[in-house]
């Protein structure tokens, strides 16, 4: 048997395979890039009973937004503009103290942004500027990977694919 004839079989069988994988093969989606939300306020260390100004930007256009306080406490809904913004006051509680997180929430895109405030109570050392600091929003990243699994078997068959190669290759002794 020539040596041709004995590779068209490997080589048949591998490029079946090759096919096989193409055929089933997923492609690598990353999530279209959207702006996070960010909210920010007038005052990060405002007196108990005060109001501060909260702002927010990255949200849909006409979205719906709720704003609750850590505490359970819900404010009115604003609306974004067609910029996606909103900008609204808050007035705090008068029994409100102590480090706080407004959570801005759009209804309809579900997207959410938080900014932590530190409200000083309405006692002696309300006039001590506690440590402030904002929380981002917690979107994640997109997806900019591939199908590992795919690729993973692609390669695997190729490996065994070649190894028939090389086994169908070999010349064999002849006894005359």
């Amino acid at each position: 048997m020539s040596v041709i004839k004995r590779l068209h079989a490997p080589l048949i069988v591998m490029f079946g395979m090759i096919i096989a994988m193409v055929a089933f093969a997923t492609p690598s989606n990353a999530a279209s890039y959207t702006t996070q939300p960010t909210t920010s306020v007038s005052n990060q260390a405002p007196a108990a009973g005060g109001t501060i100004t909260f702002s927010g930007s990255g949200f849909l256009a006409g979205e719906t937004i709720t704003i609750k306080l850590d505490n359970g406490t819900t404010f009115p809904s604003v609306v974004a503009n067609a910029a996606g913004a909103f900008s609204t006051t808050i007035t705090l509680s008068a029994g409100l103290s102590g480090t706080h997180t407004l959570t801005a929430t759009g209804t309809t895109s579900g997207r959410t942004s938080s900014t932590t405030i530190q409200v000083a109570a309405a006692s002696a050392n309300a006039g001590v500027a506690p440590s402030t600091g904002v929380t981002p929003s917690s979107g994640g990243l997109a997806f900019t990977g591939a199908a590992v699994i795919g690729i993973g078997a692609l390669g695997g068959l190729l490996l065994i694919g070649g190894a028939a190669m090389v086994l169908a290759g070999r010349r064999r002794k002849v006894n005359a």
